[in-house]
């Protein structure tokens, strides 16, 4: 009978700690847990879970966030878009209240409606969709752009030399100019030939052919450009050479020059002696190394875009920037634009000199940035007051003007024809008179700067054109 009795006890207890058990199951529901990834775009204000709120039966359940399934739409000005529903999802999966409310930040740009579909205004900009369900709340980007219609590179093909690893720039030119996605992304289809870095700047690697590719970020559209590196030997045998014949010999035309006004002078400001000047003149001397590129034909384009021009004027005081200034003036003057850049880099140490910096003549800053005027007795007078006679009042009027003077007297003059650097300091047509410098060394100064820039813009095209005095073999560039 006691055994029966503490059996139905254990009994009873059992079923009581069951309905504790079964009370706490009906009452409370457990969290579930799970998750998913949403890849997300710029700065849209979204959740990245999925998932259930404990609850009690007799509670509401508060909406919490918003999932969104992107985080940006883009339309595009002056084409056909279709409205796009916005895809959003209320958190957690439980809530009570999951409406949702729609609100644009700028009507102009995109309008929306109480379905959470986008339509794009009439503006280009950009603009937020306020999204709302109780407190949870998120917001959606919205682009209206101008889109690309097309893309090409500044050069359509380049030449690069394994041996002289000299970089070279290319640019992508968008159309429309007013279109809104201007990125575009660059990759070599051979990297052991030619790579190819993000803002186009091109190296080369070794010797072959390949393509470098620009795709605009806005339609993935394609532009090209072939690129051949070889050996800079190989280039140099394929620079044409001419020769003109003169009717004296070597030192006849040392003589000659001996008896110039104003007075030939040394770089160290000494009157030059007849063995220095010979040493200048002798075509013997010059045909090898840097000296050589005082034979180029100044009175021919190179084929150097005006980036490229820019890339090399960085840096150099007040003439950086102005590559496309220098490009336009070399091409309404026919004459060269890298003897341009060289040139005026030269007479302005490298855009630091009181003439090219602004000097004040009568009340007015003016500009000379070729050194015209700058008379030896008095460089910074002579040159401020011939800049304020031809109105040189800005950078840019003083390089077209000066390209047009530079042209006009030496390069493409009728009468003097000194189409060359070495024709500009001697004249060997008619020496000792119509000299651009009294420098003995000018001509040489400005080839080893010509140098360093052909070597830095390898594509450039360009010949010699060398003396032959009497007595002397046509001479062959080393």
């Amino acid at each position: 009978m006691y055994n029966n009795f503490v059996y139905i006890n254990m009994v009873v207890l059992m079923l009581k700690k069951l309905l504790i058990i079964l009370c706490a199951l009906f009452i409370y529901i457990p969290c579930v847990q799970g998750a998913y990834n949403v890849e997300l775009e710029d700065d849209a204000y979204v959740s990245d879970s999925v998932y259930f709120a404990p609850v009690s039966t007799w509670e509401n359940v508060e909406a919490q966030t918003i999932n969104l399934d992107k985080g940006k739409i883009l339309f595009y000005i002056g084409r056909e878009n279709k409205p796009e529903k916005i895809q959003a999802e209320v958190m957690p999966v439980n809530a009570t209240d999951k409406t949702l409310t729609y609100k644009t930040e700028n009507s102009s740009v995109a309008t929306v409606d109480e379905n959470g579909v986008v339509t794009a205004g009439k503006n280009i900009g950009e603009t937020y969709i306020d999204i709302q369900s109780g407190k949870a709340m998120a917001k959606m980007k919205v682009c209206v752009v101008k889109g690309v219609e097309s893309v090409a590179l500044s050069q359509d093909s380049m030449t690069l030399y394994a041996d002289k690893p000299v970089t070279a720039q290319l640019s992508a030119v968008i159309a429309p100019e007013d279109a809104t996605i201007k990125d575009v992304k660059w990759h070599s289809e051979n990297e052991s030939i030619a790579a190819v870095d993000n803002d186009g700047l091109v190296s080369p690697c070794g010797v072959g052919k390949t393509e470098i590719y620009a795709v605009t970020e806005d339609g993935g559209m394609t532009a090209k450009c072939t690129v051949t590196v070889t050996t800079w030997d190989k280039r140099r045998e394929e620079i044409p050479v001419v020769y003109t014949n003169y009717d004296m010999t070597v030192d006849e035309m040392v003589t000659a020059q001996m008896s110039a006004e104003p007075t030939i002078f040394t770089t160290e400001a000494l009157t030059a002696d007849e063995q220095s000047v010979e040493q200048y003149v002798d075509p013997a001397n010059l045909v090898s190394g840097d000296e050589k590129y005082q034979f180029i034909n100044l009175a021919s384009q190179n084929n150097v875009d005006a980036e490229t021009l820019d890339t090399y004027l960085k840096g150099k005081g007040i003439l950086s920037g102005y590559g496309s200034v220098f490009k336009d003036a070399a091409e309404e003057n026919g004459i060269s634009e890298v003897y341009l850049v060289i040139h005026a880099c030269l007479e302005t140490g490298n855009g630091t000199s009181r003439l090219a910096n602004g000097t004040e003549y009568n009340g007015e800053t003016v500009y000379n940035v070729f050194g015209i005027g700058a008379v030896d007795a008095a460089p910074v007078a002579g040159g401020t007051e011939y800049a304020y006679i031809e109105d040189w009042t800005s950078v840019e009027k003083a390089i077209r003007g000066g390209a047009q003077w530079i042209s006009e007297n030496y390069i493409n003059n009728p009468k003097y024809a000194q189409n060359t650097l070495y024709k500009m300091r001697w004249n060997p047509d008619k020496p000792a008179v119509h000299q651009y410098a009294t420098d003995v060394g000018w001509a040489s100064k400005q080839a080893r700067n010509m140098s360093a820039m052909f070597e830095a813009f390898p594509n450039a095209k360009y010949q010699f054109e060398i003396p032959v005095y009497v007595g002397q073999e046509k001479l062959k560039i080393k």
